[in-house]
């Protein structure tokens, strides 16, 4: 039957190609970047090693495009996310490693950035993606849309979706999705869970 799907929040994940590999070479970088800086966490309400505030580009291209390109690509063309518009070409504008010990966490938060300047052209970013570098436990993400009035439902909901509750949701695995959308770590049970998040932009014909 014809129909008119409206646009809506997605969380995609799949396994990230050659992650051994790519695990191999980008965890000591990270490692070494976090012995040889002084990073301040600009987070009040969470716990964790971050180089938020302190970017640097410590990944080639091509690996980039193994971790984001790829699945970004899978995505957009699995879940149709954009009915009415056609993305022309997907960059990323910032990308940051998180590191966990244990009993770290993330407060409730999301990606929702300023619009940035980039060739002249204004870029909002659409899309933020978790890869899972190196993980011992289920993952303890938690997304959430929260206070909002689903069709035929006659009052609000909140709608929850935890990551630890899928099994093929694990070390290697990566999570795209909204970047407006809300999402929390829980508190870690072993030290070492170390994740790179990146935010992406799009440009549409």
């Amino acid at each position: 039957m014809p129909h008119f799907k409206f646009p809506c929040h997605y969380v995609h994940w799949g396994q990230v190609k050659d992650h051994e590999n790519i695990k191999s070479k980008l965890l000591p970088i990270i490692n070494s970047l976090i012995s040889e800086n002084k990073y301040t966490n600009p987070f009040k309400a969470c716990s964790m090693k971050t180089n938020i505030s302190k970017m640097t580009d410590f990944i080639d291209n091509e690996t980039k495009d193994k971790i984001v390109s790829e699945n970004l690509t899978k995505m957009i063309s699995e879940t149709n996310c954009f009915p009415e518009k056609n993305p022309t070409d997907t960059f990323i504008t910032e990308y940051w490693f998180n590191v966990y010990e244990k009993g770290d966490f993330q407060e409730m938060h999301n990606h929702n950035t300023v619009p940035k300047v980039i060739d002249g052209k204004r870029c909002d970013d659409i899309f933020s993606v978790i890869y899972i570098l190196h993980e011992e436990e289920p993952t303890p993400v938690l997304f959430r849309v929260d206070n909002i009035e689903l069709p035929f439902y006659p009052m609000k909901h909140i709608i929850d979706f935890e990551t630890s509750r899928v099994d093929e949701i694990k070390e290697g695995t990566i999570l795209i999705f909204s970047s407006h959308l809300n999402h929390t770590v829980f508190p870690v049970k072993q030290s070492g869970r170390t994740t790179i998040a990146f935010n992406v932009s799009c440009t549409f014909e």
